[in-house]
């Protein structure tokens, strides 16, 4: 998919690749159903007064515990959409951005510092791997992305991949487990919870495609001016090698 790096809401910092600045999206019927929830267990009547004793709320309805039970599975999944959401906020806005384009959403404001998008199609084997792009961005979070990552700045590289396994048969190879060298020394894996899942056992004919965040901890995205990724061969279901290891250089 063509995410670039401009959201990180967790999905909003990732974006940056067609940043024309779109938000990171809220479940607002989870949130209504939570609040309802929460609502029902304390009700005040006309006058004021709680109408806690006969068990009913202001509509008439029974207090049971099944609604308290109904609002920790509301929170539960709340929780699991926006670890969802993360990764794909921050990647869907990449491609409409120029280098040097400042977005803002609702996981901050993120700056697209480098791009290379001229990468030659990789072969490995039966497995055929498009990186669509690289990119360095850095963010300045609020809100609930800020809350989440636990800091107020975020510097990373966005890497949008898309893989096929051409064979008639499966093939083992994790696209989504690349290694990372910057030019300014940082040696990174993707981070697990704002990137995209590929599964790394793919079977005959299919493709997949995903956006990796690779978060930079000593160095800032303005300052990296290449960098160096590593796949492991793929193997057939023997386990025997069914192609090369994969080492690329990318400059911006």
């Amino acid at each position: 998919m063509k995410k670039l790096c401009t959201t990180i809401s967790l999905s909003t910092l990732l974006v940056v690749a067609a940043c024309g600045g779109e938000e990171a999206d809220v479940d607002e019927d989870n949130r209504n159903a939570q609040n309802m929830n929460n609502n029902t267990e304390y009700n005040l009547d006309d006058d004021g007064n709680d109408n806690e004793e006969d068990g009913t709320n202001n509509n008439g309805l029974e207090d049971t515990d099944p609604d308290l039970n109904d609002n920790e599975t509301n929170e539960e999944a709340a929780g699991d959409e926006n670890d969802e959401d993360l990764g794909e906020d921050l990647a869907d806005d990449t491609w409409e951005t120029e280098v040097g384009d400042t977005i803002e959403n609702e996981g901050g404001v993120f700056t697209l510092h480098n791009r290379q998008d001229d990468i030659d199609t990789i072969e490995t084997g039966p497995i055929i791997m498009d990186i669509q792009q690289v990119a360095a961005v850095s963010g300045e979070l609020t809100g609930e992305m800020a809350d989440f990552l636990e800091t107020d700045e975020l510097d990373y590289i966005q890497v949008d991949i898309q893989v096929e396994n051409t064979a008639d048969e499966d093939i083992t190879f994790y696209a989504g487990q690349a290694r990372m060298s910057t030019s300014t020394g940082e040696q990174l894996e993707s981070d697990m919870w704002l990137s995209d899942h590929i599964d790394g056992e793919m079977m005959a004919g299919t493709s997949q495609s995903g956006s990796f965040f690779f978060v930079l901890e000593n160095s800032n995205a303005e300052e990296v001016e290449s960098v160096r990724l590593v796949w492991s061969a793929p193997h057939d279901e023997d386990w025997e090698d069914a192609g090369d290891e994969v080492d690329i250089e990318v400059e911006f």
